[in-house]
C-alpha cells in the first residue's frame, strides 16, 4: 500500500464483522483471483485501519477502478482494537463473479501484511494454508 499512497499512517488493528474474505475478481496481471468483501451473517474480517490523504484516497480509486464502477469505496463502522467503533472507507467489488482460486501473489502480499501487523493468528493460517494449497 505504501507504494501508492506514501502519506498512508497505520493506527490499528480492526475488524469488520457479518463480512468475509472471499475471491470474486479475476486478475490476469496477478493469474488467479484477488478479494472482496462480501456480506456473511456471523462472519469477521480481520484487517488494519489506516489514515490515508484525502488526494491519494482519490488516486486509490483510480487505481482501483472506481470511475469504471469495477469496485465501489463505501464507508463501513469497523471495530478498533481498541473497542472503539471507527468509520472506515473499504473498497469491494461491484458485481462479484467466481469465486476464483486465489492468486498467489495475491495471497503473499495478504500474507506479508498480516503478519507485519500481528493480525489474528487464525486468520493468517488460513491465509496460509490457502497459498500452501496454491503450490
Amino acid at each position: 500500500m505504501k507504494q501508492y499512497t506514501p502519506g498512508l499512517q497505520y493506527v490499528m488493528n480492526a475488524q469488520l464483522p457479518n463480512f468475509e474474505i472471499q475471491f470474486r475478481k479475476y486478475s490476469n496481471d496477478m493469474g488467479g483471483g484477488i478479494s472482496s468483501i462480501i456480506e456473511k451473517p456471523g462472519g469477521m474480517i480481520y484487517g488494519v485501519l489506516c489514515w490515508i490523504p484525502k488526494q491519494e484516497i482519490e488516486e486509490l480509486d483510480m487505481l482501483e477502478d472506481v470511475p469504471l464502477g469495477i469496485y465501489k469505496r463505501e464507508t463501513f463502522q469497523v471495530s478498533g482494537e481498541d473497542g472503539v467503533w471507527y468509520a472506515a472507507d473499504l473498497y469491494w467489488v461491484s458485481e462479484p463473479k467466481g469465486p476464483f482460486a486465489p492468486a498467489k501473489k495475491f495471497l503473499d502480499l495478504m500474507i506479508a501484511g498480516a503478519t507485519e501487523h500481528g493480525i489474528n493468528a487464525e486468520w493468517l493460517a488460513t491465509l496460509k494454508e490457502m497459498r500452501s494449497s496454491r503450490e
